[in-house]
């Protein structure tokens, strides 16, 4: 058995801001909320899961997304779903996996007071930034906190970034970490996420599997992608960006 773990935006589909303009062969793969296409595979993205589909691959998506936000993901998947950052699991029937969900319970609830430290402290300064704050739950309980500016202004993001992790530094909490992209700006759980839950799957529902592929496109995939055989990387991405502007020395 060969099984894919992946991550989805800007991995398997993007909007069509991030595409060249006049692209041809495209395909729908999800839906805004206004019900309209809004965001779409290339031809090569579209041969790739064509190929998976063929060929027998388990593939399973390793997402931000919430439930909400994945019921509006077209793609047929029918396997078990990474939702939320890791911290929801799927069944292949739909079903909330209660094992992981009982664990993830049990580790955010040390992380309650230190989320809301984070969030507070913070939330002046994105709003003079023009940051919008949201706080993301799972399982109704707060896991994450993402700070967005609505023109992705990076310094702005820049600065919130560096308050979230001098606040973390400042208070000590181990336990929490940042990521950012080119949009937004989080705080979440450092010990508990997509590889985690990846590595959960792997030895409940998978310890026989022949070959694990991993693909993602930022450095917040990382850790999942080294939770499997095999990484694949799409061009362009914040990975491969980074990567290429490491002046690293050649031996």
């Amino acid at each position: 058995m060969i099984v894919a773990f992946t991550d989805l935006d800007d991995t398997l589909f993007q909007t069509l801001r991030k595409l060249p303009p006049g692209m041809e062969g495209l395909t729908p793969a999800t839906l805004g909320r206004d019900g309209q296409p809004h965001s779409f595979c290339t031809p090569a993205q579209s041969a790739l899961l064509a190929h998976f589909v063929d060929s027998g691959v388990t593939v399973i998506p390793v997402t931000g997304r919430d439930p909400a936000a994945m019921a509006r993901v077209t793609l047929p998947f029918t396997s078990w779903q990474v939702l939320d950052h890791g911290l929801t699991i799927l069944r292949p029937d739909g079903q909330v996996d209660a094992e992981w969900r009982g664990r993830v319970l049990e580790a955010l609830s040390p992380l309650q007071e230190a989320l809301e430290d984070c969030t507070v402290s913070i939330s002046e300064l994105a709003e003079a930034l023009g940051c919008r704050l949201t706080r993301h739950t799972a399982h109704d309980t707060h896991f994450m906190t993402v700070f967005k500016h609505p023109d992705a202004n990076a310094a702005s993001l820049g600065r919130v970034q560096n308050a979230l992790e001098d606040r973390l530094k400042s208070r000590e909490h181990a336990d929490l970490h940042v990521i950012a992209n080119a949009n937004n700006v989080s705080v979440l759980p450092r010990h508990l996420g997509k590889a985690e839950a990846v590595r959960y799957l792997r030895g409940q529902h998978f310890p026989h599997a022949t070959l694990t592929l991993a693909l993602g496109d930022s450095l917040s995939d990382l850790a999942f992608m080294n939770a499997c055989d095999l990484a694949i990387t799409p061009p362009g991405g914040q990975l491969l960006r980074t990567v290429s502007a490491a002046k690293l020395p050649q031996r």
